[in-house]
């Protein structure tokens, strides 16, 4: 039966224009995914079965799509050292997907005496790239994933694992070159990449690009950019992202941003990040002031770096810098500075309506005329060289620092006190100094989906109507119907919190009754306050 339908299908796709577009099937009716490939026309799907396939594809420039029949785990595509394992650099559009695959065992292509790519090598295309894990691939540059400039129009990536791949040179997870149009990246993971120069997870060279809930975590580089390096005139926004555990050896941890570059950080944590020399969290060196880098309610704490700027350094170089409502707590102990600001150009960085402080450090050294503050809160605010305008110098009291949970503490002077221009907060007050409020923005009771303050049987119901019922009220915070913390919702979450209320009492993953922070990273958010 399987040889009869693999006579049909060949038959069928022979027979020219105007023939429906249908699914093929490996290895039912094609013993490989490349022959699948070749027998494809614009339009089909070829549906893969679970197993290691040990060959490098090309797509062809065909719009296809290639899934996987039942997901990463169990469907893998092994190639060789002297390939990439999937190669797409013929003109594909968004209508080309692939999709639910491990891909690994990539050597990248030869162009010019490097090898680009390891795992994924894409040049003059935009596919969709979605639900798939890029792992223990190598090359000089982009050991991931290379992508060079050409996309005619966006590239789609989405909940895709880069991990455990080396770069020679630069990118050790995803290098991007030249490419104006752009990459969209969403509830991606950077993780345990290595650059042998720079940049551990991304490097993004004269480039545009969009990461939404995504994860940079544990990359590392011998020289620069344990994490991310935006490096000539690349524009980058982070919406709701972490950058956490990212090492280099000589400076900038989690990220830098450099040759006249532009950053939004909008809702990011920067946490853990090692620095070398300064800049452990980020290091800003743009070389442009009329490029303005923006970070709006986002949370640096615990980096560090051995010189100067463990949470930010700011270069010597030209910078135009604008934080509003951000929080940097203190970094971690061995480092001398909070935030160092070697720049002598007249307000160079602006703070507006922003937490600093030191902990047993300095928070912020600054040249003088360099820094003005609005509305915020400095630690040792007399000797930091800032320009203070409704500036205050006094404990935030922060609700548990040690278990790094930065929201404000009743009676702190920093609630209803930052810049009475900004929006009012979620509930109508005014907005307050810093990123996360008097409840924590970001911390939350497990199984308190619908944020009452407690789980009960209408958490149960409104987790299984926003799965179900169009129409129905989203959750605001993601992580609180998270009940069994597998980073994903699903109809799993509302039996486990019903058996927890009603059959066997087993407690739910932490934190539960009293708010707290996810112990396990993943993409889902938490925009709410804990209640």
């Amino acid at each position: 039966m399987a040889r009869m339908r693999g006579i049909w299908l060949i038959l069928t796709l022979s027979a020219g224009p105007g023939v429906l577009a249908v699914d093929i099937f490996v290895p039912a009716d094609v013993p490989t995914i490349s022959g699948a490939i070749s027998i494809a026309v614009d339009g089909d799907q070829i549906i893969v079965s679970p197993g290691t396939w040990n060959e490098a594809i090309d797509l062809a420039g065909k719009e296809i799509v290639i899934r996987s029949l039942d997901g990463p785990d169990v469907t893998i595509i092994s190639g060789t050292l002297d390939n990439p394992v999937v190669r797409i650099n013929s003109g594909e559009t968004e209508l080309t997907g692939l999709e639910g695959f491990t891909i690994r065992g990539g050597g990248g292509i030869l162009l010019n005496g490097v090898r680009k790519g390891g795992g994924i090598y894409i040049n003059d295309a935009s596919p969709r790239i979605t639900n798939c894990i890029i792992e223990e691939n190598q090359a000089t540059v982009g050991a991931g994933i290379a992508i060079d400039g050409g996309n005619p129009s966006t590239l789609v990536l989405e909940q895709v694992v880069v991990r455990m791949n080396t770069a020679l040179d630069s990118g050790g997870g995803i290098a991007l070159t030249g490419s104006s149009t752009g990459i969209s990246m969403t509830e991606c993971t950077l993780e345990q990449n290595h650059a042998n120069i720079v940049a551990g997870g991304l490097y993004c060279e004269a480039s545009s690009i969009e990461l939404q809930s995504c994860l940079i975590l544990d990359n590392t580089s011998d020289l620069l950019g344990g994490g991310i390096w935006l490096y000539s005139q690349s524009e980058a926004v982070f919406q709701d992202c972490e950058i956490s555990g990212n090492t280099t050896v000589v400076t900038g941890g989690g990220l830098i941003v450099s040759d006249f570059s532009r950053v939004t950080l909008d809702h990011c944590l920067v946490r853990n990040n090692v620095g070398g020399t300064s800049g452990g969290g980020m290091l800003i060196d743009s070389g442009d002031s009329g490029v303005t880098q923006v970070l709006r309610f986002c949370v640096f704490h615990g980096n560090s770096a051995n010189s100067s700027g463990a949470n930010l350094g700011v270069s010597v170089n030209q910078a135009d810098i604008y934080l509003e409502r951000c929080t940097f707590g203190p970094p971690a102990a061995s480092s001398p500075l909070n935030i160092t600001i070697n720049n002598s150009n007249p307000e160079v960085v602006v703070f507006d309506s922003c937490i600093v402080v030191g902990g047993s450090i300095q928070a912020i050294q600054a040249q003088p005329g360099s820094t003005v503050a609005s509305y915020s809160c400095i630690e040792g605010l007399a000797n930091s060289g800032v320009n203070p305008i409704a500036c205050i110098d006094e404990d935030p009291l922060f609700i548990d620092l040690a278990a790094g949970n930065l929201g404000l503490g009743a009676g702190s002077g920093c609630i209803d006190t930052g810049n009475p221009v900004l929006p009012a907060d979620a509930d109508g007050s005014p907005a307050d100094m810093g990123a996360l409020g008097p409840d924590g923005v970001g911390y939350f009771r497990r199984g308190d989906a619908d944020a009452s303050s407690t789980a009960n049987l209408a958490d149960a119901v409104q987790i299984l109507a926003m799965l179900f019922i169009p129409g129905s009220d989203v959750v605001g915070c993601e992580d609180a119907a998270d009940c069994n913390d597998d980073g994903t919702l699903n109809i799993t979450d509302a039996v486990l919190l019903l058996d927890y209320l009603f059959v066997t009492g087993t407690p739910l993953p932490e934190p539960v009754g009293a708010c707290g922070g996810d112990p396990t990273a993943d993409s889902l958010d938490c925009s709410s306050a804990c209640p």
